[in-house]
């Protein structure tokens, strides 16, 4: 199908030169194209003019195109097939071009009328290209079809009915596709459809106008979206490389001009309401590609990254951005477990990509926000509590929804990194909290607080990884518990009193020598810890 667009070789016989099959190939299509402009100029201008009235105008442009067709099927499959095909394309766009100027234009017809003649004329097209296998008339008719709107001035006349008429094409593109396997008519019908909605409903302001454009978009989504299936339905085929990029474009595409649609009228929320309900779509479609092992795996990772950036970005726009993380844990752990359950890796990554995209955002964004120095440290009784609850809800959402993602894959050769990155956030949200409460209610005891709670965290970690039998847990807690003792000798002693002085030191030196004690009361673990726990 790409030779067509650079030489035509899919008509080269054997023995043709590259030269005489460019040549008479876009010779005949630029020909064609420029006589179709020079037509639809000569009508503007009898319009301008008032040459002829709009009767004669439909008329003229009716006789012309059937005269075409009829010229162009009498040359098929003879010395000028190929001439054939360039005279039958044209005849269909100028059929369109008389339909849909007498019903919009110069309403001589009612629109059902001109609409189910249009749709008469691209079923003609797309039997005629199918039974002579003729792709140029394919290409021609479809080119014709989307640029009669654009000739004949816009949807401004009857909105409804140029939705109506460019999914009735779609429609029609599709079922041509779907007989003689023309990936490339369903993307230039796409870009085509997409490209008429953003010239003609770009100029609509309105809130009715604004959402029924966007009901439009949607189904010129969902028709090219669904049109990928429908063709590998029929012939299993694997996706490739082009599949691939008209899917991503088709997403892209709808959602930024969905977006530029309906943020400015129904804000933030209803451009998020927009991104979870494609993310709904793409969901269903995986659902069901799944249950009827309809796509390959290619396609079906590019359906699950749909959904999953989707889904990620509607909170975005529906919720405030202290909400946001929040959100993304729920959705990934939601995720998590769905894959779990239907045994689908590629949810699953996705998920583990959400949760990574959730981590870095909690520990980079919102514990800046939530502990920095601008923290309101005047706060006091009930004022306090309430935003230290809000604290714990909002930042201890990650470690919990990470340790139940743990006890799901925990299995998993890789397990361990998820503990281990839950490990880290509790340490670094018992530090941060830590070190708020002690600002508040004791500011003198501030940075022994922050050491005993060291001490206390490297002490669990240690009599857990010696209960568990896992020795990356004892070393954490050995880690911990040294720096736990190098800040206490080498910052808090100079700066606390001597009542605060003792009380840190005494608690530090129970704590590690309580760690010592279990050591040794857990002795016999450790006479057999090579064989025992060498791969923890």
């Amino acid at each position: 199908m790409w030779s067509w667009f650079i030489i035509g070789e899919e008509y080269r016989k054997p023995g043709e030169s590259w030269e005489y099959a460019a040549a008479t190939h876009w010779l005949l299509r630029t020909g064609i194209l420029i006589e179709l402009a020079g037509v639809a100029f000569f009508l503007k201008y009898s319009i301008e003019k008032g040459l002829m009235g709009p009767l004669g105008r439909v008329a003229l442009s009716l006789a012309a195109g059937v005269t075409l067709i009829v010229l162009g099927v009498r040359l098929l499959f003879k010395r000028y097939h190929l001439l054939g095909q360039g005279l039958a394309g044209a005849g269909f766009v100028m059929l369109y071009f008389a339909f849909y100027a007498a019903s919009v234009l110069y309403h001589l017809m009612p629109l059902s009328a001109a609409f189910g003649l249009m749709a008469c004329v691209t079923a003609a097209a797309g039997t005629l290209a199918v039974l002579y296998r003729s792709l140029s008339i394919a290409l021609l008719g479809v080119v014709g079809g989307y640029a009669t709107p654009l000739m004949m001035g816009g949807s401004s006349a009857n909105p409804l009915f140029f939705y109506a008429y460019v999914l009735t094409l779609g429609v029609g593109v599709l079922g041509i596709s779907w007989v003689r396997r023309w990936p490339i008519l369903n993307g230039l019908g796409m870009l085509a459809a997409y490209g008429l909605s953003f010239l003609f409903c770009s100029q609509h302001t309105t809130a009715d106008q604004l959402f029924n454009d966007l009901l439009f978009t949607s189904g010129v989504h969902l028709l090219y979206l669904l049109s990928v299936i429908v063709l590998h339905l029929r012939a299993q085929l694997k996706t490739g490389a082009f599949e691939w990029t008209a899917l991503s474009l088709n997403a892209a595409i709808y959602w930024t001009w969905a977006f530029l649609l309906f943020k400015p009228v129904y804000g933030r929320e209803g451009a998020g309401l927009v991104a979870l309900t494609v993310a709904a779509v793409y969901v269903a479609l995986v659902y069901v590609c799944i249950r009827r092992a309809v796509l390959d795996r290619a396609a079906l990772m590019l359906f699950a990254a749909f959904a999953a950036v989707f889904l990620a970005m509607s909170p975005v726009f529906m919720l405030t951005a202290q909400w946001l993380t929040f959100a993304w844990c729920l959705q990934a752990l939601a995720m998590l477990w769905i894959a779990q359950r239907a045994g689908q890796p590629l949810l699953a990554k996705a998920a583990i990509a959400l949760f990574a995209l959730a981590s870095a955002r909690g520990m980079f964004v919102d514990l800046d926000r939530f502990y920095d120095k601008s923290c309101p440290e005047d706060l006091t009784g009930v004022a306090f509590w309430k935003a230290a609850g809000l604290r714990a809800l909002l930042c201890g959402v990650l470690p919990v929804t990470l340790t139940a993602a743990w006890r799901l894959v925990r299995t998993h050769r890789h397990a361990a990194k998820i503990l281990g990155l839950v490990l880290l956030q509790v340490w670094l949200l018992l530090t941060l909290e830590t070190s708020l409460l002690a600002r508040v209610f004791a500011p003198e005891f501030h940075d022994d607080a922050v050491t005993l709670v060291w001490t206390l965290f490297a002490f669990a970690l240690l009599f857990s990884g010696i209960r568990l039998r896992g020795r990356w847990l004892r070393w954490c807690g050995l880690a911990l518990f040294a720096l736990a003792v190098i800040k206490l000798l080498f910052s808090d002693l100079n700066e606390l009193a001597t009542l605060y002085r003792i009380i840190a030191f005494i608690s530090t030196g129970v704590l590690l020598v309580l760690g010592s004690f279990v050591y040794l009361t857990y002795k016999p673990l450790f006479e057999t810890d090579e064989h025992a726990d060498a791969d923890r």
